[in-house]
C-alpha cells in the first residue's frame, strides 16, 4: 500500500505545482495587460496635451491675425467698415501639421448692444430701449420683457415700470439669486433674465451683442431685422431694400440715406465705422478639436486688444 499512497501523493503534488503555475502566469498576464493598458493611456493623454496646446497656440496665432487685419484694414479704409472687406470673408479650412484651421469675424456693431438700454450714468435710454421694443416685436418676442433687462443693467433697485423685475421676481425663483445691476458680459446672460426662455432666446440671440455703452450701430453691417428696428418707419421691405443699396460696400452716405427714415435723435447713434469684432475660430489636430471665440477691439490707432476670449474643445 505504501508504494501507491506515495504515488498518489506524487501525483497531488504535481497537480498543486500546475495550479500553481497558471496562477503564476494568469496573475503575471494580468499585471501584463494592465501595464500596457496604463501605459496606452498615458501615451494617449500625452497625445491628446500636446493637441490641444498645439491647438492653442494655432487658435491664439488666428486671433493675432485677424489683429493685423484689421489694422490694416483701418489704414486702408478709415472711414468705412462694410460686408465686403477682407475682415468679412469667412476664412476657409487652411491644412495644418496633422490637421487643419478656420474661422470667420463678425462686425459686433452691426448687432444691437444689449447695454445700450442704460446710459454710462445709469439712467433707461429710451431711444434705445424703443429700438430693443421694436426688434422684440419684429422677432415675435413679447416687447414687456425689454423692461426687465433694463432693471438687470441698471443700478437702482425700483422696478421698471409696468413689467420690471428686480430682486423680489428672482428671489422666488429655484435656486434664488438677484439681478447684476451692472452690463451685461454676454449675450447669453439673457437666459437669466425674467421673461426670457429656450426659445425666445434662439431668435434674439443671433441680433444682440454685449459691448461697452454708448457704441455706435454699424448700418454697412447690420442685418435686416435689425435695421428695420431702427424705426417705425422701416419695415422689413424697407429694410431690405436699404441693403440692396449698400450691396456688398457700404452706403455713400449714411446721414443721407437714413435722413427722414429715422428719427433725429437716432442718427448720432447709427455710424459707418466699427471698433468690436468677434473671431470664431476651429482648430483640428488629430481627434483633438478646440474652438476659439474673441472680442476683439480696434483702437483708432489700429492696434486690436482682446477683450474677452473663451476657448472649448470637443
Amino acid at each position: 500500500m505504501a508504494p501507491y499512497r506515495n504515488q498518489q501523493l506524487k501525483e497531488r503534488q504535481r497537480g498543486v505545482a500546475l495550479l500553481t503555475a497558471i496562477l503564476v502566469v494568469a496573475v503575471g498576464t494580468i499585471l501584463a495587460t494592465n501595464l500596457m493598458w496604463l501605459s496606452t493611456l498615458d501615451q494617449r493623454r500625452t497625445a491628446a496635451a500636446l493637441a490641444s496646446d498645439q491647438a492653442l497656440q494655432y487658435a491664439l496665432g488666428a486671433e493675432a491675425w485677424v489683429g493685423d487685419i484689421l489694422q490694416q484694414d483701418l489704414e486702408d479704409s478709415p472711414d468705412s467698415d462694410h460686408l465686403g472687406e477682407i475682415w468679412a470673408t469667412q476664412i476657409e479650412p487652411l491644412p495644418i501639421e496633422g490637421g487643419f484651421i478656420y474661422g470667420q469675424v463678425i462686425d459686433l456693431q452691426g448687432l444691437f448692444n444689449l447695454n445700450n438700454l442704460v446710459t454710462p450714468q445709469g439712467e433707461e435710454d429710451e431711444v434705445m430701449l424703443a429700438q430693443f421694443e421694436r426688434l422684440l416685436r419684429i422677432l415675435e418676442i413679447d416687447p414687456t420683457v425689454a423692461g426687465a433687462v433694463v432693471d438687470w443693467i441698471d443700478p437702482d433697485i425700483e422696478p421698471h415700470f409696468p413689467y420690471g423685475a428686480e430682486d423680489d421676481i428672482y428671489a422666488r425663483a429655484e435656486p434664488q439669486y438677484r439681478v447684476a445691476n451692472g452690463m451685461i458680459t454676454s449675450p447669453s446672460e439673457l437666459m437669466a433674465i425674467n421673461g426670457f426662455n429656450n426659445e425666445s432666446y434662439a431668435r434674439l440671440a443671433p441680433y444682440v451683442t454685449a459691448l461697452p455703452m454708448g457704441t455706435r450701430l454699424n448700418v454697412n453691417t447690420a442685418p435686416q431685422v435689425v435695421l428695420a428696428s431702427l424705426a417705425d418707419e422701416i419695415d422689413l421691405n424697407t429694410a431690405a431694400s436699404l441693403i440692396a443699396e449698400r450691396g456688398d460696400a457700404d452706403f455713400a452716405s449714411v446721414q443721407t440715406s437714413f435722413q427722414g427714415l429715422v428719427a433725429e435723435e437716432m442718427l448720432p447713434r447709427i455710424d459707418a465705422v466699427s471698433e468690436h469684432f468677434l473671431l470664431t475660430g476651429q482648430v483640428t489636430i488629430g481627434d483633438t478639436t478646440l474652438t476659439i471665440n474673441s472680442v476683439m477691439q480696434r483702437h483708432d490707432s489700429g492696434r486690436t486688444r482682446t477683450l474677452f476670449r473663451s476657448l472649448g474643445g470637443l
